[in-house]
């Protein structure tokens, strides 16, 4: 247990006047941050490449369940009874059998309107621009961690607070952006301790002596 704080502890190396080694865990963290940047423009070019795919796909689905519940309870909306007893079985699963009823008291047109669609076209573009955004910051800090550079630190600190606020409150997250968030968190944590830690405060010692 002491040798494993004594390794957490940031040992800051003396300024003899040449230049500092980085220590492999500095370029372990940038490695992941960087991989973690192209996961992230993979994913935002991808879904701004198939926006209106997504959206064909959406509508498609909403058709289908309106059609269930005109089928098992021959209306949609308001006017499906609270106490409706969902079916045993669909004969397509597009919403869970449990579910259905719920679902269908929340739908308000027969299909999605063309003004809803482009709606959501529109916010998948944005999202994916903004999730692109957060790739290039990611993976551009990732390469200025190798220089100790403490800026590209908050900067990923950020990346992990914008991610937080889409996954929760937009809902824009998946398997893909969860991992791609949690490469940022080990890296930047990486750089927090030990001869990581050190190599950024001396980076930031030295900058402020010459």
């Amino acid at each position: 247990m002491a040798g494993l704080q004594a390794a957490m502890v940031p040992t800051v190396p003396a300024d003899d006047g040449k230049p500092l080694v980085r220590p492999g865990a500095v370029t372990v963290a940038s490695v992941l941050v960087m991989i973690a940047g192209l996961l992230f423009l993979a994913l935002g070019a991808r879904s701004l490449a198939t926006a209106s795919s997504q959206v064909d796909l959406y509508a498609k689905t909403y058709v289908k369940v309106v059609a269930q519940c005109n089928q098992f309870f021959g209306t949609y909306g308001t006017a499906v009874p609270s106490t409706a007893a969902a079916p045993s079985t669909l004969a397509e699963t597009v919403v869970a059998a449990t579910a259905l009823p719920g679902t269908c008291r929340t739908l308000t047109e027969p299909a999605v309107s063309e003004s809803a669609q482009q709606s959501y076209r529109s916010s998948i573009r944005i999202f994916s621009v903004v999730l692109m955004l957060i790739g290039l910051a990611t993976a551009v800090s990732g390469w200025f961690l190798r220089d100790g550079r403490r800026w590209a630190r908050r900067v990923l600190i950020a990346v992990v607070l914008v991610q937080l606020v889409l996954a929760f409150l937009f809902q824009v997250s998946n398997l893909f952006t969860l991992v791609a968030t949690l490469l940022v968190v080990i890296g930047m944590s990486i750089t927090f301790l030990g001869r990581a830690s050190g190599f950024f405060l001396a980076v930031a010692i030295r900058k402020k002596a010459h």
